[in-house]
């Protein structure tokens, strides 16, 4: 019996290891403009999606071209531009986003934290039409947004250029969706704490006047 008795305690002390690692999993970074890629589910079918939030343990996604049904437990196998293979299972759904709990091994989830960090020090080149325009606050910030349903919903906008405007507002219809600000037609393109940003499906010409 005491011969047993070195692995376990050899095992015991791989503990602090993991413990370290797992204190680096409430890092989430919410991109600045999602990153497309493609999803299989478990029959083989294949989707288009956008990836826009990311840690080492999880990974939000959305639906970009196909509406179905995403069910909770379901294995999605996705490929991410920028990032590569994310393997997990969904364990939250709502309309058309979803959820994935990772599955990978230490090695895998090292290397995903290198590329997390990554893209983290590099946001600042994921938008590069989205920063050529200068933004700024108009003096009229409250505004009207309709939604692809047909509904409207008062609002205000943060900041606004000749490419997109950040928007304040509780709503977050799903990304990649068209919206219309005012009687500009745009897309959303990203979700953060306080509203959504959205990219105009043309480039205007000139920004209201102050």
């Amino acid at each position: 019996m005491s011969a047993a008795t070195p692995p376990s305690s050899h095992a015991s002390g791989l503990m602090p290891a993991k413990t370290t690692e797992h204190s680096d999993a409430p890092v989430r970074l919410t991109l600045k403009s999602p990153l497309n890629g493609r999803f299989m589910r478990a029959d083989g079918s294949e989707y288009a999606c956008a990836l826009w939030r990311i840690s080492t343990n999880n990974a939000d996604l959305s639906l970009t071209n196909d509406s179905i049904a995403i069910n909770s437990d379901d294995h999605i196998i996705a490929y991410i531009d920028g990032v590569g293979r994310l393997e997990g299972a969904v364990i939250s759904t709502q309309r058309d986003e979803f959820t994935l709990q990772l599955q990978h091994t230490p090695h895998q989830k090292n290397k995903l934290a290198a590329k997390i960090d990554w893209l983290s020090k590099n946001s600042s080149q994921q938008q590069p039409e989205q920063r050529r325009h200068t933004r700024h606050t108009p003096a009229r910030t409250e505004a009207v947004l309709t939604l692809d349903d047909g509904s409207t919903h008062a609002c205000k906008i943060l900041d606004l250029s000749l490419s997109g405007a950040a928007v304040v507002t509780a709503l977050r219809p799903p990304l990649r969706s068209i919206v219309t600000l005012g009687n500009t037609q745009a897309k959303v393109m990203r979700h953060f704490d306080d509203g959504i940003g959205i990219e105009f499906l043309v480039l205007q010409t000139d920004l209201p006047k102050d």
